[in-house]
């Protein structure tokens, strides 16, 4: 698609052209080039800085995480190699030691631990492979003696909103094409553990007990742990989550605290006298809420004013908790003085840093690293101080200046809902092109949020602003960032006022800004993609509209996703209430009203929104001669990674955009 205002290529042909070009200038397939940053380690010794990401090998495929070692004179250093995913660098205490997470010869996705001299980075070893589970985290002990594992085992339910839909394992062998997959209603093999490994013996202590399931686990203090656990192991159980402290010698986890929102983020102070976590309406891999500090001793639980949703914590000593998070519409990050509730603000920008949520890591007395990004900034590492920010590693592309010369740095813009609730979200406008047609592009969820990032944390976004169309992202009510208040708005209401509020923002835009309201346009991904096909069915006003992993219909979605727990939370209906809540709610009962051209997209391998609900949303919109395409992905989940199928992805949707603009007299 392109603006008559626009030179950029309209032609179905010279569409799939553009966004080749666009992808492999994004990417760089071969070429070594990181498109994130995931994770930061400094060395408290040498200095030298760890860092995670992925980039796309040559020839394409699924992306690769690689592992690089920016010394302090500047230069990096690889680990490793393109044949395996190496994530997660940490180096010990006394900087003698990096440990990081590899799959390497282990088949792909079953991480294992890995650690090596920091003399010698190159020559890592797995000092206790755990056969049958892949791990998932790890923390150093104070002393660099000992790290706590947490795994999963292998087959278990990967995050509802990752990419993937398993966590990778088992031997790595291929099935025979004849196999059944067998279920059950037993979880045995599909637990998450907490073990101590001994550095110097290689011995593993296993830390809880059988029926206990641990989310997530830190030191708490160096002869316990703190854990957030569930009674159930499934998806679904991290929505019925406790905190419980074990001995590190070993023995079951016992209740400490047990709020009823979600949990994330759970840290120990070193002495072990404060446990810090994130508590709040979120999803697993997108935890962004309020800080809650809780006194070991009593039990007792205040929230401090922080002046920020905090999705990041780690301990700078015993009383100094660093955090960052997201002070709409930026992002931020600081220090807690825990005795006297003395903040310090000691990074903020109106971009952001980290994917999905704010990140950033402590380094030295009052420094930040900070993996920081913004729309109209490609991905890139600074250091942070009192005398400012410090560029160390600027990952953009060479050939990048074309895209972002098509883009215009993203605004922020704020509405009123029809209830006068204050909502906010940024728009993107295309660089040279008059009035534009309008996109809304509707994030996941519900309560995950948009920040001013790179692309949005979807290269759908920048692809869309480069092609020549305004996009809209909106955060509506039950989106992150805004405190429990605002995230549990939509508690109940899933398509209500929500659904009013991306509407006002789409007229607000259309109102105060240069763009053509006769050319309007729908898309998103999970909950946006069930938000994407409600709207058709709501109103006819959308020239074309995409849904990429749609929720369509509830009470299918309960019984045959892998947390119908999150449905029953959210939509506060019951699956068996015939006329009720997940009959009125669900875009599948309002198919018959759609006029509205909608393409449907989906992963074969989506165990969050199963590819069945693209599926018979397209078939009733077939059955009502209403114009739809579905296009499954067969090595999918809930999002595509793999480079070919971003490719066909993007080339799909510019081209339905571009085939449906005329639509009801748009120009």
């Amino acid at each position: 698609m392109a603006s008559p205002d626009s030179d950029l290529p309209s032609s179905a042909d010279s569409i799939e052209a553009q966004v080749r070009d666009y992808f492999e200038r994004l990417y760089r397939p071969g070429a070594a080039q990181f498109h994130g940053i995931v994770h930061v380690a400094a060395n408290p010794v040498s200095g030298v800085i760890a860092f995670s990401g992925p980039m796309m090998r040559e020839g394409g495929g699924f992306p690769v995480t690689r592992i690089g070692l920016l010394a302090p004179g500047g230069g990096v250093t690889l680990l490793g190699s393109d044949d395996a995913n190496d994530s997660q660098p940490k180096w010990s205490p006394d900087g003698r030691w990096l440990a990081f997470l590899s799959d390497r010869n282990h088949g792909a996705g079953n991480f294992q631990l890995m650690i090596a001299s920091a003399d010698t980075p190159g020559r890592a070893v797995a000092p206790a492979p755990i056969a049958g589970e892949a791990v998932e985290a790890f923390v150093w002990a104070a002393d660099s003696r000992q790290i706590l594992i947490q795994s999963a085992d292998a087959g278990a339910d990967a995050a509802g909103s990752a990419a993937t839909a398993r966590i990778g394992g088992g031997d790595g062998g291929e099935r025979p094409s004849w196999m059944p997959t067998v279920e059950t209603g037993s979880h045995d093999g599909l637990w998450r553990h907490a073990r101590i490994l001994d550095i110097g013996t290689g011995a593993l202590t296993r830390v809880g007990a059988d029926g206990q399931n641990v989310w997530e686990a830190d030191w708490c203090g160096p002869g316990a742990v703190v854990a957030i656990t569930s009674a159930s192991p499934t998806e679904g159980g991290w929505y019925q989550t406790e905190i419980a402290i074990a001995p590190a010698a070993g023995g079951a986890f016992e209740r400490f605290a047990a709020p009823q929102v979600e949990l994330a983020g759970v840290t120990a102070s070193p002495d072990g006298r404060t446990i810090a976590v994130i508590e709040g309406r979120f999803h697993r891999t997108v935890q962004l809420g309020s800080l809650t500090l809780y006194d070991r001793a009593t039990g007792a639980a205040r929230e401090p004013d922080i002046g920020a949703q905090v999705s990041a914590l780690a301990w700078r000593d015993a009383n100094r908790l660093f955090f960052t998070g997201f002070a709409a519409p930026g992002s931020v990050a600081g220090t807690l003085d825990v005795a006297s509730g003395t903040v310090t603000i000691e990074w903020q920008a109106s971009g952001t840093a980290g994917r999905k949520v704010p990140y950033a890591v402590p380094a030295e007395h009052d420094t930040v690293l900070v993996p920081g990004h913004a729309f109209d900034r490609y991905p890139y590492l600074a250091r942070s101080d009192a005398a400012g920010e410090r560029m160390l590693l600027d990952l953009t592309p060479p050939g990048l200046a074309t895209v972002q010369a098509r883009m215009k740095p993203a605004e922020v813009v704020r509405w009123q809902g029809r209830d006068g609730l204050d909502i906010l979200g940024y728009l993107a406008m295309p660089e040279g092109v008059e009035r534009p047609p309008l996109v809304a592009f509707i994030h996941g969820g519900p309560s995950h949020l948009f920040r001013d990032s790179w692309t949005f944390d979807n290269p759908l976004a920048a692809l869309l602003v480069s092609s020549g169309y305004a996009v809209l992202f909106p955060n509506p009510r039950g989106s992150s960032g805004r405190g429990l208040d605002f995230a549990s708005r939509v508690i109940g209401d899933m398509a209500g006022e929500d659904m009013h509020d991306i509407l006002a923002g789409i007229d607000h835009v259309i109102a105060h800004h240069s763009v053509d309201g006769s050319r309007l346009f729908v898309t998103g991904g999970s909950y946006g993609g069930f938000m994407t096909t409600w709207l058709v069915g709501q109103t006819q006003r959308f020239q074309a509209a995409c849904a990429i992993a749609p929720l369509t219909d509830m009470r299918s979605q309960y019984f045959t996703a892998h947390h119908p727990e999150f449905l029953s939370i959210y939509s506060g209906g019951d699956p068996y209430d015939v006329g009720g809540t997940f009959d009125q709610r669900s875009p599948l009962a309002h198919a018959n009203k759609v006029t509205t051209p909608t393409l449907l997209i989906a992963g074969e391998m989506d165990k969050t929104t199963p590819p069945a609900q693209a599926v018979q949303f397209h078939h009733a919109l077939v059955l009502a001669d209403v114009p739809t395409e579905l296009v499954l992905y067969p090595e999918e989940g809930h999002a595509a990674a793999r480079y070919e199928a971003q490719i066909d992805q993007g080339t799909r949707v510019l081209r339905w955009f571009a085939q449906w603009e005329g639509r009801n007299g748009g120009r």
